[in-house]
């Protein structure tokens, strides 16, 4: 077998690649001159999500007759691997192969990325970008870290060391929303024009916790931009979904042997995949196009923000701990267990599902049923240690705040939700049934450790531990937690997911 690099040059030959089961037999490959795009859009957070994601979305716009938009990306903290000499090494061209559940592939080289910047290292670069003209539009994947939000507050975290240092406006912005607001003042000054600076991580109400975080940032620094910001800045909501594991060596090894292609910096993920854009932007990038390839355009995205979080992000927490506790690393083997399958599908989902609101045309059990077989798609190799990592950063949204509504309308349906709590604390404990030790990849592991060694005795202390909000009536709930968490330290987890009384 022939072995053909990704590169520019190299396109027509990895065009004429055979790929079976995919559309024509052939490895889909950019049919647009890349060498006509300008950066139109400018995105911060360089991962494998945005090119399994914004970026195919863009690539299929330019396949389609898009002109003059193409994508330039920015880290804001240092790279931990060469990235930009991989990416450049390969023209920023990269592989991407996406798999169904049903062995289904479509696997293309993705051309919608034109260049690459660690602004962490070069800030004026970054900032000069970001402010020209020819950007039209900002969008962001920097985890909900990268906002330096104080959600309890909601509003920034004032004592963050970052953000102080961008409030002095001195030797280069480190935190994304320094950079932002920097960016906006320059654009304000130089006269460069409007802008749309779109959220698309995975927390509630992401637009408007950024305008939100710009604006007090700015109040504080620069307050003779905040009406600038308001007259010429648009922060549209959005909803994105597709599973996108990191890549291994094992998947790059797996590209070159199967159909000869040697990509350094490809990415997979599952064949499905959801955006979902409020129609509010500004001039410039054609952000109402996205629609032609597959996007919803909406009104109101937070109907679809918090089904997704909560029944999706929701049930991969909850089923993360307890496959953990028995021995599960893939997330597949985990929903071939019919135990816990059986949990996150007919408990876990059911009541959280309660929390969500209808959406007009969309049935919520087919959603749900949908995420089963997408947690079971054999073809990606999704992991528990995965799912498992940041619990106190995913939890919060996903998981406690749907059950403060819960207990706030007087329901006391809770028991599977407080079963993957248990489970949780469980997990937090460090130690596994078989004494063995566990990895706690999580910022806030020594507070959340303690608090859960010392759950059985004080389970109320472990819930404001986890920042679960006021309720009314909290000595009930604690107590209900208490409960489930002994069943799970005395009878083991496979005992309690085999007793449905227990939930």
């Amino acid at each position: 077998m022939n072995i053909v690099n990704v590169n520019e040059k190299n396109l027509e030959a990895l065009g004429a690649l055979s790929v079976p089961g995919t559309l024509g037999g052939c490895l889909g490959i950019p049919r647009y001159d890349r060498r006509a795009l300008n950066r139109r859009v400018v995105h911060l957070g360089l991962g494998h999500f945005h090119r399994a994601h914004q970026a195919v979305y863009v690539d299929e716009l330019l396949n389609r007759g898009l002109t003059d938009t193409g994508i330039f990306e920015m880290n804001l903290v240092p790279d931990t691997y060469p990235l930009e000499e991989i990416a450049a090494g390969q023209d920023y061209l990269y592989t991407l192969a996406a798999r169904g559940s049903g062995g289904e592939e479509d696997i293309r080289v993705v051309g919608s990325i034109l260049g690459y910047l660690n602004a962490a290292s070069r800030p004026a670069e970054g900032l000069e970008i970001l402010s020209h003209a020819e950007t039209t539009a900002i969008s962001l994947t920097v985890t909900e870290k990268g906002y330096c939000y104080d959600t309890a507050n909601e509003d920034l975290d004032w004592d963050n060391e970052d953000l102080i240092h961008d409030m002095r406006w001195q030797h280069g912005p480190r935190t994304a929303i320094g950079f932002l607001a920097a960016a906006l003042d320059k654009r304000r000054r130089a006269g460069t024009g409007p802008v749309t600076v779109m959220s698309c991580d995975n927390f509630p109400s992401n637009g408007k916790v950024l305008s939100r975080c710009i604006t007090s940032f700015c109040r504080e620094t620069r307050p003779e931009l905040v009406p600038w910001i308001e007259d010429n800045v648009s922060f549209p909501l959005s909803m994105v979904d597709r599973i996108t594991p990191g890549t291994t060596g094992a998947f790059l090894e797996d590209l070159r042997g199967r159909y000869g292609i040697a990509d350094q910096w490809a990415v997979g993920c599952e064949y499905f995949r959801q955006w979902v854009l409020e129609t509010n932007f500004q001039k410039g990038f054609p952000l109402d196009r996205l629609g032609e390839a597959g996007t919803l355009m909406v009104g109101d995205v937070e109907p679809y923000e918090r089904m997704k979080i909560r029944l999706l992000n929701g049930s991969h927490s909850a089923l993360a701990y307890p496959a953990w506790l028995l021995g599960y690393r893939a997330v597949t083997e985990a929903m071939e267990d019919p135990a816990l399958r059986r949990f996150i599908r007919n408990f876990y989902m059911e009541e959280i599902g309660a929390t969500v609101p209808p959406i007009p045309g969309l049935d919520l059990g087919e959603y749900k049923d949908t995420l089963i077989r997408r947690f079971s798609n054999r073809h990606i190799a999704d992991t528990i240690p995965r799912l498992a990592s940041d619990g106190s950063r995913k939890i919060p949204n996903a998981i406690l705040e749907p059950l403060a509504e819960l207990v706030r309308g007087g329901s006391r349906n809770y028991g599977a939700i407080l079963l993957a709590l248990a489970f949780w604390a469980r997990f937090l404990t460090g130690t596994g049934e078989h004494g063995e030790d566990l990895p706690l990849e999580d910022p806030a592991a020594a507070e959340l450790s303690t608090a859960a060694r010392l759950a059985r005795n004080d389970p109320a202390a472990f819930l404001r531990a986890i920042h679960i909000p006021d309720l009314p009536g909290p000595e009930i709930l604690a107590a209900d937690f208490a409960a489930k968490l002994e069943q799970v330290c005395t009878l083991g987890v496979r005992e309690v997911l085999a007793r449905s009384q227990y939930y």
